[in-house]
């Protein structure tokens, strides 16, 4: 059963997103998928046609989801980024909460602030690895009840 509030949420979350007319990352707002109201999104490069590509490039989550970003083999060889490629260059965001991640297979972030957070992957974004999470305000978490 759909819940009215939930129902509400993402209406509104809508809403709440401007549109853009440039793509960070290259994503479009047709490109996002909404992913809000989960309480864990896994970002991945695993797609075995294509592994200079993440699954999902392009989110919208609610406030507070923790995001798993994996990496195949290991961050090593796909070291992540929060920021911005534009015009071939890539600029690390030091504000950014994904922040960075150069080790390991697995790190989990949790974003509690709206916004859009890109990042990428420093040697192969020239490539496309890359991508963008927008996060919005997560709105009647309990519903009406």
């Amino acid at each position: 059963m759909i819940r009215p509030a939930a129902m509400l949420a993402a209406g509104l979350a809508t809403l709440l997103v401007p549109s853009r007319s440039e793509a960070l990352n290259g994503c479009l707002d047709a490109d996002f998928l909404d992913r809000t109201g989960r309480a864990e999104l896994v970002v991945a490069n695993d797609d075995p046609t294509n592994m200079f590509r993440y699954r999902p490039r392009c989110a919208t989550v609610s406030e507070g989801t923790r995001i798993v970003f994996r990496a195949v083999p290991t961050f090593g060889h796909h070291p992540l980024y929060g920021g911005l490629v534009a015009g071939g260059t890539a600029t690390i965001d030091p504000a950014s909460p994904i922040g960075s991640i150069t080790s390991g297979t697995e790190t989990v972030r949790t974003l509690v602030d709206s916004g859009e957070f890109p990042y990428f992957c420093d040697f192969h974004y020239s490539q496309g690895m890359m991508g963008s999470l927008r996060v919005v305000p997560t709105l009647f978490g309990n519903g009406f009840d």
